[in-house]
């Protein structure tokens, strides 16, 4: 899998073959072994998710019918359906959770989870203030609903309008009520709003309960006193449906109010079930809205998913029925024990902490003491803790937001395992007791005004974020080092260091030597030298040598005229034994550009390349490299045809995205992503014109398309003539070209003209030799930048006669 090697996505090829028993058994024995189970002691404590064991009963019901595969196809609580089979056993699972929600009568089906029942929800409340006249629909709730809320107001199409969360981290009806004001005054006299407002029982990251019945009186008076709003209430009760009628049966989150419409519950949670099983329950008459017919299969559907397993319908059967109130009451009296154990042990690792056990709920939130709040990294991974900013007023009366992590006592958490909890959680706090905090140190003048930002960053993005103390090296992965622990460099205290240079006599170079620690220059992450404003040369730590993709050692020529979309930056990477790796030419500004990598057997262009450090969570970072066509040229030592191998279309560039993940997705360092991949062949001694005529054969039907830096949508053509390949640029709906002309040779060229020292035992090297080698590379690497220069477009990568004559010289 390539994705686990450069961090790029491809698929991979579909088996001609089967694979042996014993070799399937294997593969799945070890994939098994990756998961992790309930009370391993290597087993993960998930103290931060709503998760947990689930029961044998559903187990064993889901396996006795998984055999047969029953699909569940259709809705089966109205009268004289679901009479048979699984179909029967969801329609009285259904009702006698339905009952357990003082519904008079219901209708409801199984979902694959909570977020397929608000979708579920919000679509039957939309049809039906759409039938009520509605032509505009919003979905109003809580700033810490579910995301799911967020999610099925986009699939929807339906504006979304938060309420900002007070100091009860609750909807509260006066804010709905002022809410449904606004919109009232909005919409005009002969017009009408609908609203579908969403209710929480039992809040994720709080475990809080909305006043669902003082919500549900608000929307009852506004329909008692007409108007021009028409209101739906929905509760996602994905969290404490399933717990509170057990602990806190007076709390009336459900179907006693008359203005609750619908209601989604998860058993997959504190139900004691499988994933994936949800359940969407609503009032009879309303799932006619969301009745689609199916006149190829002989029934209306009235369900988002459509198919469904009747084996998880028999599971969910076999807890309802086999546990029963008891049963569960018996669960939830022991998870509220663990609960208040929790909330003690915290207490006692942190007097001072805000420790609030949610009512009638098993979930904890603590706000700790010391610092920020945060909890050191080691413990928050090891029982996957998740810190959320909340709103909070202080004993003092003072406001403001403030970082509170949250605990779920699930059923399957031991007493000895919130016991081992509670002494990791002290011991971490006094050791973080004991850390002074590592703020960044008061910065010396600096030397010259260009370095102001050296000190913060590097020539190179890939160093404005690096490893944290003690996770730093590769080969300790996955004990310490990890692909996307990357703090940001001046939040950990490390702050570059720069000093001038100064020559064997001790007057001043104009050049400065740069390091974390400048006393040990090549034992944490990187030593510099730099020319302000003009070229810089990185020679990277052994750890650092183990991590990078491109090399040991970085020269970059930046200056003294500043990059523009004409003039690229040039940078040349070596690898350890000091040989050349490649020389890139990157064409726009510091993180977009259009590149040319030039190497010694083949030559990679990059059209629209954007490279970012992207903070995951708190002080987290991770990088991403998005790129929307990358051709490859693998050169052979002959002159064969150029020919196009492969083209591997993962994206349509013509249809704008999101050019990198969202915060929260990334798992590796880096994550790699492109539009369009070319493979090509080429002789290096190839002179004809290929192709000879009409268009580039691509592989594929229409032409490649690439998002460029310098021209945005544009057409992509590579071509070969007179030795050189050439890859033209001509903008889509616009005006506007622009080529790359690579020499076919130049890459054999390059290492002779830049010579390398070896670095793979930086800390052997001196840092007067590394200040001496970037004195013997600016004058080679400079001239190139400036052959490089657009002229009229035509971007021309060659080896100056002058720069050419020298190395013959030398």
């Amino acid at each position: 899998m390539a994705d686990l090697e450069d961090g790029s996505t491809e698929t991979d090829a579909f088996p001609d073959v089967p694979l042996p028993g014993p070799e399937l058994a294997r593969v799945l024995d070890a994939r098994l072994a990756e998961v992790p189970g309930w009370h391993a002691p290597d087993d993960p404590v998930r103290l931060g998710f709503a998760m947990t064991a689930p029961h044998a009963l559903a187990l064993d019901a889901f396996g006795r019918f998984a055999e047969r595969n029953p699909n569940n196809v259709g809705v089966h609580t109205r009268f004289g359906d679901g009479v048979r089979g699984t179909r029967r056993l969801e329609r009285e699972a259904v009702l006698a959770l339905a009952g357990l929600l003082h519904a008079d009568a219901a209708d409801g089906y199984l979902t694959g989870g909570a977020n397929e029942g608000t979708l579920a929800g919000l679509r039957v409340g939309r049809n039906a203030l759409r039938a009520a006249g509605a032509g505009r629909v919003v979905v109003l709730a809580s700033a810490l609903t579910h995301h799911s809320v967020a999610k099925a107001a986009e699939i929807l199409d339906l504006e979304l309008r938060l309420c900002p969360a007070g100091p009860s981290w609750l909807l509260e009806a006066g804010a709905v009520d002022a809410a449904l004001d606004a919109l009232a005054a909005e919409t005009g006299a002969d017009a009408r709003t609908g609203v579908v407002v969403v209710s929480t029982a039992g809040y994720y990251n709080t475990g809080l309960v909305d006043p669902v019945d003082a919500i549900a009186g608000v929307l009852a008076g506004r329909a008692a006193g007409g108007g021009n709003l028409s209101v739906f209430h929905h509760v996602d009760a994905a969290h404490g449906g399933m717990i509170l009628p057990f602990t806190a049966p007076e709390v009336p989150f459900d179907f006693r109010s008359p203005y609750v419409h619908s209601i989604v519950l998860d058993p997959h949670k504190s139900g004691l079930m499988p994933y994936s099983c949800g359940v969407f329950l609503c009032r009879k008459g309303l799932l006619g809205h969301g009745a689609v017919p199916a006149p190829m299969s002989g029934f209306v559907d009235e369900t988002i998913s459509g198919s469904r397993s009747g084996a998880m319908a028999a599971a969910l059967w076999s807890l309802v029925f086999g546990l029963a109130a008891d049963g569960y009451r018996e669960v939830f009296r022991d998870c509220l024990r663990v609960r208040d154990r929790l909330a003690d042990a915290i207490r006692a690792a942190d007097p001072d902490a805000v420790v609030l056990p949610s009512p009638g709920n098993t979930v904890v939130v603590a706000g700790f003491s010391h610092g920020d709040g945060r909890l050191p990294a080691e413990l928050a991974e090891r029982y996957r803790l998740v810190g959320n900013t909340l709103p909070w007023t202080a004993p003092d009366g003072s406001t403001g937001d403030r970082l509170f992590h949250h605990f779920y006592a699930m059923p399957h958490l031991t007493p000895a395992q919130v016991d081992g909890f509670a002494a990791a959680l002290a011991g971490s706090l006094a050791d973080a007791a004991r850390t002074p905090r590592r703020d960044a140190p008061a910065a010396p003048a600096a030397p010259a005004a260009e370095l102001r930002d050296l000190r913060r960053s590097s020539v190179c993005l890939r160093h404005l974020v690096v490893h944290p103390p003690g996770r730093r090296d590769p080969d300790d992965h996955p004990h310490a080092y990890s692909f996307h622990t990357f703090q940001d460099r001046a939040g950990l205290g490390e702050q570059l260091a720069a000093r001038p240079w100064t020559g064997d006599d001790g007057s001043p170079t104009g050049l400065y030597v740069y390091a974390p620690d400048l006393e040990a220059p090549f034992a944490n992450e990187l030593f510099g030298v730099t020319d302000p404003g003009r070229y810089s040369l990185e020679v990277l730590d052994r750890n650092q040598q183990k991590l990078s993709l491109v090399g040991a050692a970085h020269f970059a020529v930046f200056g003294p005229e500043p990059r523009t979309p004409d003039r690229p930056v040039v940078l040349a990477n070596f690898h350890a034994d000091g040989t050349l790796r490649s020389v890139e030419y990157k064409y726009g500004d510091r993180r977009y550009n259009d590149e040319v990598q030039v190497f010694a057997d083949h030559v990679v262009v990059k059209i629209g390349k954007d490279a970012r450090s992207v903070r995951r969570d708190g002080d987290d970072y991770s990088f991403s490299l998005d790129t929307s066509l990358e051709l490859r040229l693998r050169l052979t030592d002959d002159d064969a045809v150029p020919r196009i191998t492969r083209v591997a279309r993962h994206a349509d560039p013509a249809l704008p995205r999101r050019r990198h993940l969202l915060r929260g997705q990334y798992r590796r360092f880096p994550n790699r992503f492109f539009d369009t991949v070319v493979d090509m062949t080429a002789g290096r001694r190839h002179e004809a014109r290929w192709p000879a005529a009409g268009p580039v054969p691509s592989g594929s039907e229409g032409p490649l398309l690439a998002r460029s830096a310098l021209l945005d949508l544009v057409r992509v053509t590579p071509s070969v003539s007179g030795g050189a390949l050439s890859v033209r640029l001509t903008a889509v709906g616009g005006p506007g070209t622009a080529a790359f002309t690579v020499p076919l040779g130049l890459g054999a060229r390059l290492p002779g003209l830049l010579p390398g020292i070896a670095v793979g035992e930086p800390e052997t090297l001196d840092p007067a030799e590394v200040v001496a080698w970037a004195a013997r590379l600016h004058p080679r690497l400079g001239p190139l930048r400036e052959a490089a220069l657009a002229r009229g477009g035509q971007r021309r990568l060659s080896v100056p006669d002058e720069v050419a004559g020298r190395t013959e010289r030398t």
